[in-house]
């Protein structure tokens, strides 16, 4: 099964949202976990790993006409099922494919991705963390590497290096984000002048 051990490890992570929620998350608030059915790495609180500046223009680009805001936070990994490792990529190809044979055999259809909406992946996350929730060691956070798939975000043509490329943590366990605090646009901490 997955290797989804303690880490003992802290990161600094942001998370984009506006500045409403922002002031209540740093005030003390607590955060209220994405359950919507196409989140990538499934249901939990979405942080940019060491990226202010990706959790801004996530901000900037989705929050509409809410003012923007990130607030930066000290994330314990705790039981974390890392992507990085490649076993771990592995075995969620085999839960995948099982998945999908489980579904055929059923006659009942698999959830699918369509562009950003990453219904297919959420499933297979969800799942998982159902499963491990039964364990004495459930998994509290998730972390991948996001890369774009436009190849128009390439930074030349033919380079592996992508604009937007990051890894993001999905934190499932509230206990595991604490030390919140404001973060600016250039990456500092404080609110902006204009917050």
């Amino acid at each position: 099964m997955f290797d989804y051990r303690d880490y003992h490890r802290t990161v600094v992570a942001f998370h984009g949202t506006t500045a409403a929620v922002a002031e209540r998350l740093v005030d003390g608030g607590a955060f209220t976990p994405s359950t919507k059915s196409y989140e990538w790495l499934g249901q939990g609180a979405y942080f940019w790993e060491y990226a202010p500046k990706q959790a801004w223009k996530w901000a900037e680009r989705r929050r509409g006409n809410a003012r923007p805001a990130v607030v930066g936070a000290m994330i314990r990994l705790g039981n974390c099922l890392d992507l990085l490792d490649p076993e771990n990529v592995a075995w969620l190809k085999r839960i995948q494919a099982d998945m999908l044979e489980t579904s055929r055999r059923a006659r009942t259809p698999l959830r699918r991705n369509y562009r950003d909406k990453k219904s297919l992946d959420c499933a297979v996350f969800n799942w998982i963390y159902s499963q491990s929730d039964a364990t004495a060691t459930p998994i509290q956070t998730s972390r991948a590497v996001y890369v774009p798939t436009d190849k128009a975000k390439r930074v030349w043509p033919g380079s592996w290096i992508y604009e937007e490329s990051h890894v993001q943590v999905c934190v499932r366990e509230p206990k595991n984000i604490f030390a919140l605090w404001h973060v600016r646009t250039d990456g500092r901490y404080g609110r902006d002048d204009a917050g």
